[in-house]
Order: C-alpha cells, then structure tokens, then sequence
C-alpha cells in the first residue's frame, strides 16, 4: 500500500510540472511518502532516541484533554515555538481549529486549539501506513 502514496506522489508531480492548480495534492502527497518512508514522521513510535516528538505530544494532549493552549505547551511539554508545531500539524491534514478566548479574570487575551476528526484525513493516514 505504501508503494501506491509513492507512484501517486511522482504522477502529481509531474501532473503539477504542466498544472500548478495540482501543487496542492503533490505537497499532500509527497508529504505522506515522506511520512511512510520514516522521515519526518509524527507517528514514529520511537520517535528520536525514543522520545515523543512535539507534534505527538500536542496532539495526544489535544486527545486526552479535548484542547490545548500555548501555555499549557509551554509548562507541560516544554514546547516554546507551539504556533509553529499548529502550523506542521495543518500541513500533515490535521484539522485544527483555534477560537479565541479571554480570561475571566485577568482579561488576558489567548487562544486554544481544537482537532476536528476528519474522516478523510484519518483514511488518508490509514491508507499511509498500511
């Protein structure tokens, strides 16, 4: 099945080489390849030197809690440039959405993060990596 992301990806390439409106299904799928051939990859169980990476720990935090703010990345994970692990998130299909709250008491304005489940997306990450 992974060789199939890998014929997908060079077709929409050179698809994209006569018809730039198709960049945008070569990035996905050359991103999956990438993903299934192990490099850069936010589902490696092993991670690097067997730790999670911060992309697997937002999104498990996000699983488990039902959202995440930059602060909570910050003091539980560590994760100081969070708003660039949102952005890698989007770009690998996750739908993630952000609203915009302000505290009650103090007024400080933030946001916090929502994953909306995609059948789409979870069948084109099934099908990577089956």
């Amino acid at each position: 099945m992974n060789s199939d992301i890998f014929e997908i990806a060079e077709h929409l390439a050179l698809e994209a080489t006569e018809d730039p409106s198709k960049t945008p299904c070569f990035t996905t799928a050359s991103r999956l390849a990438r993903r299934a051939e192990g490099r850069r990859s936010f589902f490696n169980p092993n991670g690097k030197n067997g730790k999670m990476t911060q992309c697997e720990k937002i999104i498990e935090h996000i699983q488990k809690n039902g959202s995440i703010t930059q602060r909570e990345a910050y003091i539980d994970y560590s994760i100081q440039s969070f708003t660039r692990r949102i952005a890698d998130l989007r770009a690998d299909g996750y739908d993630i959405y952000s609203v915009p709250k302000k505290h009650p008491v103090t007024g400080q304005e933030y946001t916090r993060y929502f994953l909306i489940r995609s059948k789409a997306a979870e069948a084109m990450r099934e099908e990577a990596f089956a």
